[in-house]
């Protein structure tokens, strides 16, 4: 079910039972989801180990107790980061799509357990499974960061592709709030598709809509009586910060605008999950993707140093 690793994100203890993990997070490779064409099982299957990599190449690993000035204190006085890793979901090529149960079985001792899962997918039909395991357990809000709305109820008949994974997380009872930040240009979405999603209640916060308020002001408009899952597709960040991506969509949040949202939950203690997606190391240039990623998780795990349980 778990495939080992020998560079372990941040030089993190390395575990191959979920339910053997102590620390307040667990980080995870999900190589992909259900897929529409064979390509999408290698895109971005390679995702967790290139963040792994980049945390030992930038000296991150090495220099833990240092000063963070992200979040304004060292990021691990002792410095042993507080994040064990899982390593990565194994792939059968026989049977792709044992994928899903493989890591909703990984995921949900974790979930129930209290330890916050950090994920790195995968193409954008990985964020289901890490939703799912929430189900019964705890009332969820759901934070997407994505240049698309990725509300499509099926496409050729397919309803669990990366175009519908905001879709099917809304067909969980716990999730409670939807909001998707950062939308921005055409993509998958027609009008059906984005009044289906006002229906369901979801709100809507558009990259103008971040720019022209601030994010502090967007950050402290989110409800905090429940704990938030984020979903954070790399082609919502700005290409200048996140390139690495299957399609290049300028005008993305930059990494304070993301950072600022990210820590306001975190600094709350209001963080449950986090899954990255589209993250393609081929097309990245200089890790700048894998770097950027990065600094999102030092600044959570830095600052939600105790998660809350469900």
């Amino acid at each position: 079910m778990l495939s080992a690793v020998t560079q372990t994100f941040l030089g993190a203890e390395t575990l191959s039972d979920p339910q053997a993990v102590t620390t307040p997070y667990a980080f995870l490779g999900v190589p992909f989801g259900p897929a529409y064409e064979a390509w999408e099982y290698g895109a971005a299957a390679g995702a967790a180990d290139a963040v792994r990599r980049t945390s030992h190449e930038r000296a991150y690993a090495r220099f833990l107790h240092h000063w963070n000035f992200d979040i304004g204190e060292p990021q691990f006085e002792d410095g042993r980061p507080n994040v064990t890793d899982l390593g990565n979901i194994a792939v059968n090529v026989r049977a792709p799509e044992q994928i899903v149960e493989d890591t909703i079985a990984v995921l949900k001792p974790l979930v129930q357990a209290g330890v916050v899962p950090l994920v790195m997918g995968g193409m954008d039909s990985v964020p289901p499974l890490l939703v799912a395991p929430f189900e019964g357990v705890e009332e969820i809000n759901v934070l997407q960061i994505d240049a698309h709305i990725d509300f499509r109820d099926e496409i050729n008949g397919r309803r669990d592709g990366f175009s519908s994974p905001m879709r099917r997380i809304r067909d969980y009872a716990c999730v409670k709030e939807l909001v998707h930040l950062g939308t921005r240009s055409i993509g998958s979405a027609r009008r059906e598709d984005v009044e289906a999603a006002i229906a369901a209640g979801n709100r809507f916060v558009t990259i103008r809509d971040l720019c022209n308020r601030g994010a502090q002001a967007v950050a402290e408009e989110l409800d905090l009586s429940r704990r938030w899952v984020v979903v954070l597709d790399c082609d919502g960040l700005d290409p200048s910060i996140a390139p690495g991506v299957g399609a290049i969509e300028p005008g993305g949040m930059t990494l304070i605008q993301a950072m600022t949202v990210l820590n306001h939950l975190a600094r709350n203690n209001r963080l449950a999950g986090i899954v990255f997606t589209e993250f393609q190391p081929a097309r990245d240039l200089r890790d700048a993707t894998a770097q950027t990623i990065i600094r999102l998780l030092l600044g959570i795990t830095g600052l939600q140093r105790a998660p809350a349980r469900p």
